[in-house]
């Protein structure tokens, strides 16, 4: 079997990439060793960015229809507002974050795929790359347990923290992970939050709990600094007893739809190519949630490569235009570890001092009208440019 390009990974990095490829008639095959689009809703913010470039793809439409706007992200602490950033200052005609859960967005990016010709192979597992040449051939093992060779020109690794593309090219992936485990949860609030906001609380103990408005009375509510679980989710009673513990007013939950704990680390590789073999995503770059930038930052790979590779695998560009991809966006991924790092920072302070001073500057500083748009832009990702690009 032989493709242009093979695929690694059929989350919305790997779909982005391969809508991209097959809109400009390079042949694509998509493996996915998961089966079907995520069941959880993990990712749920949707920033302008990538809804502009979803708009070129054709589904920006479709993706705002099943979505809910978050118009303002707004802090508090001790019962004073901190920060009522506007998204409308994002210098986009999408002046809002869409919350749209990961696997909506998969089913959605899916059908675009579809519609332009390409099939995602579920259950199907890479097990081994091996390269000749201007080529790279791809072992796989389907659902039945049977081995086969894919021949392509490049491969892309899009299959997220644990890439097994990554361990293929033997790219370290160096950082830390932070000290304790998340909380998260899915449910129905009832209590006085406006659900057109995004709303985190922060507290004297480090202990902040944020809540991110999905529609229909539906919220996530994510609690960092959780202990140390070992992964246990926990109950719909937990969460109610942290979220009395951590919310300044009464939120009553119920019916949970994901409630999980998850362990958050702060990596990030330097190889984004190896030859013909490049790395996109979670495969290069993790983080906490924070500000929702984690898919919008692969999806925004998936957008830079694609029309590069297209380029190369038809012939039409010299194979050093994917440079450029790595050298665009590492200082890219950089910016976004660093940024989401100083969200967690910023909401977990202990220190009465710093409190003190972050309480009393943020406010002032923030309520800025140049540092509201710089903000929203920053969050929202439409400022990042490639001015220093050797393309």
């Amino acid at each position: 079997m032989s493709t242009d390009v093979l695929v690694v990974g059929a989350g919305p990095t790997g779909l982005v990439l391969a809508a991209q490829l097959l809109s400009r008639g390079i042949t694509t095959r998509i493996v996915n060793k998961a089966i079907g689009p995520s069941p959880q809703s993990r990712a749920l913010g949707v920033h302008a960015r990538t809804l502009e470039m979803l708009d070129v793809l054709g589904v920006a439409d479709a993706f705002i229809e099943h979505g809910h706007r978050v118009h303002r992200f707004r802090m508090y602490a001790r019962g004073r507002s901190l920060l009522n950033l506007n998204m409308s200052r994002n210098g986009s005609r999408y002046g809002f974050i869409l919350h749209l859960p990961q696997g909506e967005t998969e089913r959605l990016l899916r059908a675009r795929v579809r519609e332009l010709g390409g099939i995602v192979e579920d259950g199907v597992e890479l097990l081994r790359l091996d390269r000749e040449g201007d080529t790279v051939h791809a072992t796989i093992r389907d659902t039945a347990g049977r081995d086969s060779v894919i021949t392509a020109g490049h491969v892309v690794g899009c299959d997220g923290a644990h890439s097994r593309v990554r361990h293929e090219i033997g790219a370290a992936f160096q950082g830390q992970p932070y000290a304790e485990d998340w909380m998260l949860a899915d449910v129905v609030v009832d209590g006085p939050l406006r659900e057109e906001e995004s709303h985190a609380f922060f507290r004297p103990d480090g202990l902040p709990v944020v809540c991110l408005p999905m529609g229909a009375h539906r919220w996530r509510i994510v609690m960092p600094n959780a202990g140390d679980r070992g992964g246990s989710a926990p109950s719909i009673e937990e969460i109610q007893e942290l979220v009395d513990q951590r919310a300044p007013r009464r939120l009553r939950v119920s019916d949970p739809t994901w409630l999980a704990c998850f362990h958050c680390h702060l990596r990030s590789t330097r190889t984004y190519r190896s030859g013909r073999v490049l790395l996109a995503g979670d495969a290069a770059h993790i983080h906490s949630p924070a500000g929702a930038q984690g898919m919008n930052t692969g999806m925004m790979d998936a957008d830079n490569l694609g029309w590069k590779l297209a380029l190369v695998a038809a012939g039409r560009a010299p194979d050093s235009l994917l440079d450029s991809y790595g050298q665009e966006r590492i200082p890219v991924a950089s910016g976004v570890l660093s940024f989401t790092d100083k969200i967690v920072r910023l909401s977990t302070i202990r220190n009465p001092v710093a409190q003190a001073l972050r309480d009393t500057l943020l406010p002032l500083v923030s309520s800025l009208p140049t540092v509201q748009s710089r903000t929203a832009r920053r969050l929202s990702q439409t400022s990042v440019a490639y001015p220093s690009s050797a393309r």
